[in-house]
């Protein structure tokens, strides 16, 4: 069995929608599969209630923050949430998007001279700096995506305003509290974390496969035999050739790893 355990539709910040998502899983061969939409269950929720040869993870990516730095928690579940305080905090997460969203927007426009049609805040549930990178190329400004987060929104930039104020411990606290699994995404992209002071926190897993190329798979392998710590894998699928991110299936555990991972979220309740 192979898994891809991150990617992103249209509910957040991804292109695809949740059939042409899962369709492409199944073309590049994957069996097991997690949509994990920022701070957003509907995508999962959706892929969930279809019926298809993918086993399907129910999940979501929650935006924390430690060190005054974003840290990103994957939350996995054995079967969909109905309320809790995970869901009112994702919700609260959504609307506090959508006024960072508006106030980067003025941002770009005192900054920048970029004036964008934001009529698109409103037909997402998540919104995100890429969403709102993607906007600025939609609506005809002549920035690539990398140019626009390194001279506009990326962090330490003229327009860049944090996502969250949600600790990286609440986080991981709310998906126990909901009987979820709890990885840490990305680990290679933490600059001002050390990984096992997040591993203290209470995660599951580290997210040790994934498409950048200074990610150290075996250093984050070390640290999960260390700590007796799931493996997962993630593409972090947003768009077809997409700038920081890979394509689905690109990224993958198999074996083993995979078995370990449905057994432990199999055995959560």
């Amino acid at each position: 069995m192979k898994a891809d355990l991150h990617s992103h539709t249209i509910y957040s910040d991804g292109s695809l929608t949740v059939d042409e998502l899962m369709t492409r899983a199944i073309e590049h061969g994957l069996d097991v599969f997690a949509i994990t939409d920022h701070d957003c269950l509907d995508g999962a929720l959706e892929a969930y209630n279809k019926h298809t040869s993918l086993h399907m993870v129910y999940g979501v990516e929650v935006s924390t923050k430690a060190n005054n730095e974003s840290v990103h928690i994957l939350g996995y579940f054995k079967k969909p949430l109905e309320d809790g305080n995970l869901i009112m905090t994702l919700e609260q997460h959504r609307k506090n998007r959508k006024i960072r969203a508006n106030r980067i927007l003025d941002l770009l426009e005192e900054k920048f001279l970029i004036k964008l049609d934001r009529s698109f805040i409103d037909l997402k549930q998540g919104v995100t700096r890429g969403t709102i990178g993607d906007e600025i190329i939609r609506q005809g400004y002549p920035y690539t995506k990398q140019e626009i987060f390194e001279k506009m929104i990326g962090k330490d930039c003229p327009c860049y305003i944090p996502s969250t104020q949600l600790s990286t411990h609440k986080g991981i606290s709310l998906i126990h509290e909901s009987n979820g699994i709890a990885i840490l995404a990305h680990p290679c992209l933490l600059k001002n974390n050390n990984v096992e002071d997040i591993i203290r926190m209470g995660v599951d897993g580290l997210e040790a496969v994934y498409p950048r190329k200074n990610n150290s798979e075996d250093v984050y392998r070390g640290l999960a035999k260390k700590y007796n710590l799931l493996v997962t894998a993630g593409s972090d699928f947003h768009h077809l050739n997409d700038y920081g991110h890979g394509d689905v299936g690109e990224c993958f555990i198999e074996g083993k790893d995979v078995e370990r991972f449905l057994q432990v979220l199999e055995n959560e309740h």
